[in-house]
């Protein structure tokens, strides 16, 4: 056993862990980098941990078939979002979500669908404007899932309408994310 800065082992109850100083953060890294910080609060920070945030906008999306939203980056953790595109840098669960503001939306559509298409399985949500609405108007959706991907999987959210005319648009105030959580 030893106090302060250090490993402590604990004999009897067969557990171990590394202590830092009273009022210093135990910092954890590669490559002469810092990698994982926990301070004297047990406040963790990871500031390589793969995460992206972009505005998501799109104008007039066609009926009939499924479209790529479109991405404009406000933070990209690790470079991993690319071409409206998120790739998996390693394997693992991950946490993606979407704010999506309509407007001008056709009351006529049959169908409004936002898929988070992965590599490994689409997760669709979908609405009937026809159904919920009495004119055309305004529609706000959001949406989460925890993906399971591998290392190099790929992520895309999608668009659908059908019914009515291709006038609905995604407001720029729309917002996406993702993140790795284990």
């Amino acid at each position: 056993t030893s106090t302060g800065y250090g490993v402590e082992i604990g004999s009897s109850q067969a557990e171990a862990y590394i202590q830092a100083g009273s009022s210093q953060a135990l910092k954890i890294g590669t490559n002469s980098t810092e990698r994982m910080r926990i301070d004297s609060a047990g406040i963790v920070t990871m500031p390589y941990q793969p995460a992206f945030g972009a505005i998501a906008s799109y104008t007039n999306i066609p009926l009939s078939g499924h479209v790529v939203m479109n991405l404009s980056e406000r933070f990209d953790v690790g470079g991993n979002l690319t071409s409206n595109t998120f790739t998996a840098p390693v394997t693992g669960k991950y946490l993606i979500t979407y704010h999506v503001y309509f407007t001008q939306v056709d009351a006529s559509h049959n169908n409004l669908g936002i898929n988070i298409t992965t590599s490994n399985k689409v997760y669709e949500a979908w609405w009937q404007p026809n159904n919920l609405l009495g004119g055309d108007g305004i529609f706000s959706v959001s949406g989460s899932q925890v993906c399971d991907m591998d290392i190099n999987d790929t992520m895309q959210y999608k668009l659908y309408t059908s019914g009515g005319t291709a006038q609905t648009d995604i407001h720029g105030d729309s917002t996406v994310s993702g993140c790795l959580i284990c």
